[in-house]
């Protein structure tokens, strides 16, 4: 459970409302009375930085970079992880800054993110992961975006696919080791169920090889998360579309450890400071992400 702490931006309002009516019921408040006044405001704005951390003042961020518009680098030649892009690392840098921590970011492989998490090779996870009841079992998370899965096929939609059952016999490309996987996997079974032919469900560790198989025309569908297609389709206009959403009650989640609620109580009041103050949603808007989406931070 999350524990929830007063915002620092309430904070910070009210100790500046103290300070103006100190000085306004006293017309000779002296110019070191104003400074410590405005000195009080400004501290009571931190927000605690946790204390669980691997090294003090360091966040280290656990990431796959290679999902745009979350995570990726802006070019091939790039291989610095902490030169990344994308709104998941922008946010992390940014929580971090409002922390007063340091971040390193560990390029780290999709399938190894959560095990190296509860290994202690990293403080967080930031990196476009649903929260589910799989992951909550061996983590903890807090939420931060709105998300969901849709089936992408080519311009024109030229196989009629329309809903999980039209997939039934076809070829869908998918990431493993996140839940479209297990939803895939779960529509195949309800076509045999059915009596129809199962889905041929072909699985790749990178999301790069899963697109490519739409374009080498080896699969008619992409089953991905709805941020992914949406990048994809904006960089190969007018080729894709979607053929339907899966789902849109997913909740995208900062992981952390289990018992370190210092980081996980850290890192909600510093994403509800910065989305209150705009940050975030500028964020957001540079990356053509909908700031709605980031409603779930609470």
């Amino acid at each position: 459970m999350i524990v929830r702490r007063t915002s620092f931006l309430a904070v910070a309002i009210v100790a500046l409302m103290l300070a103006a009516c100190q000085q306004a019921g006293s017309s000779s408040a002296s110019p070191s009375q104003a400074a410590a006044s405005a000195s009080a405001a400004a501290s009571a704005s931190v927000i605690p930085a946790p204390t669980s951390l691997i090294t003090a003042g360091q966040l280290v961020d656990c990431v796959d970079i290679e999902y745009p518009p979350l995570e990726y680098f802006e070019t091939s030649d790039v291989t610095d992880p902490n030169l990344a892009i994308g709104f998941d690392v922008d946010a992390a840098k940014a929580v971090a800054d409002k922390l007063g921590l340091t971040i390193t970011i560990r390029n780290t492989g999709f399938d190894a993110l959560i095990p190296d998490l509860t290994a202690g090779r990293c403080d967080i996870v930031w990196s476009g992961l649903f929260i589910s009841d799989e992951r909550i079992a061996v983590a903890d998370a807090t939420p931060y975006m709105a998300t969901g899965h849709v089936v992408m096929v080519v311009k024109g939609n030229p196989e009629g696919i329309k809903t999980a059952a039209d997939l039934c016999g076809k070829t869908v490309a998918i990431q493993t080791g996140g839940l479209v996987e297990t939803v895939s996997a779960q529509a195949s079974k309800d076509c045999t169920d059915a009596g129809n032919p199962a889905i041929e469900i072909q699985g790749y560790a990178k999301v790069a090889d899963e697109f490519q198989q739409i374009v080498l025309g080896r699969a008619v569908a992409i089953w991905e998360t709805q941020e992914a297609v949406a990048d994809w389709m904006t960089r190969n206009a007018d080729k894709y579309e979607v053929a339907f959403v899966a789902s849109q009650d997913k909740t995208y989640g900062v992981y952390r450890q289990k018992a370190h609620d210092d980081i996980g109580d850290a890192i909600a009041a510093a994403l509800r400071a910065l989305k209150a103050d705009g940050k975030l949603t500028t964020i957001a808007e540079k990356y053509n992400l909908d700031p709605a989406t980031l409603d779930k931070i609470e």
